[in-house]
């Protein structure tokens, strides 16, 4: 696969913070986030958007969340990637943990705030979407980069 862990911590990386910018500015500018961060609570932290601190901390903030994402999927990578669908796998995994764990779901879910089903199906409009596009987009581009690499060293998928 990986000529080293370095290696995979590095691109896994890569990938990651690549994506998050892509999609996320794609889908700044089509899903009103603009509105979002000026009056959703859970995005307070985020404000102001345009402050270049800001900006630095969201960057730098991705590069050390995509190198903790990849150790904690590095016990498992080499039987992950070596399955028939790795990709789904590892989207699934990566979902769970970015969706789950998101502030933008638990916060409504454990709250007592949501006073409806559908306003916290409605507060997942902002944020979810993006994660899920970011999610597919990786590990398609991951698995796809890691099968390269494994081909070139001459090893096989089972």
């Amino acid at each position: 696969m990986f000529k080293n862990t370095a290696a995979y911590v590095r691109t896994f990386t890569l990938v990651h913070v690549s994506v998050y910018w892509v999609v996320g500015s794609l889908f700044y500018q089509i899903s009103g986030y603009e509105e979002a961060l000026a009056t959703m609570e859970v995005f307070q932290l985020y404000r102001p958007l345009e402050s270049i601190s800001m900006v630095l901390v969201v960057f730098f903030g991705q590069i050390g969340r995509g190198a903790l994402l990849s150790l904690l999927l590095y016990p498992f990578f080499k039987v992950l990637i070596q399955t028939k669908r790795a990709w789904l796998l590892m989207f699934g995994l990566l979902l769970g943990l970015q969706v789950l764990g998101s502030p933008l779901f638990a916060d409504g879910f454990i709250s007592a705030e949501v006073a409806t089903v559908g306003e916290f199906i409605e507060s997942l409009v902002i944020g979810i979407p993006e994660i899920v596009v970011q999610t597919l987009v990786f590990s398609l581009l991951f698995v796809g980069l890691a099968r390269r690499q494994a081909k070139t060293a001459g090893l096989q998928r089972t």
